[in-house]
């Protein structure tokens, strides 16, 4: 078997074993493929099914016009600058991010840590 193959060939290879009723270390022999390389497959496509399967997290979020809160005090926020965006979780973990962080990459980190 080719030793440089792409994800896609890999995907293949990975059902093809589920359907072979072999187990791992015999497939792994009959394709001339490294064991470990056919676990770490094994692991990543799992993990990727269930990652893409799971429900999304929502998260509890309260929208606070900071400058407005800011003015009525005389300054930034607490512990905060101008121009920085603030996500407050349940925990009470706040992350600050610089204002026109992209909104995608926003949403990963939050759910990420929630």
């Amino acid at each position: 078997m080719t030793r440089h193959m792409g994800a896609d060939a890999w995907r293949r290879l990975v059902l093809e074993l589920e359907k072979s009723g072999q187990t791992h270390q015999e497939f792994a022999a009959a394709k001339a493929v490294s064991m470990s390389t056919l676990q770490f497959w094994l692991y990543k496509l799992t993990r990727e099914a269930r990652r893409a399967s799971a429900p999304p997290v929502r998260l509890p979020v309260g929208i606070v016009d900071s400058a407005a809160r800011s003015a009525q005090r005389g300054g930034p926020p607490a512990g905060g600058a101008p121009g920085l965006l603030e996500a407050e979780l349940v925990s009470g973990f706040v992350v600050r991010f610089p204002a026109g962080t992209d909104v995608a990459y926003l949403r990963a980190v939050l759910v990420g840590l929630g």
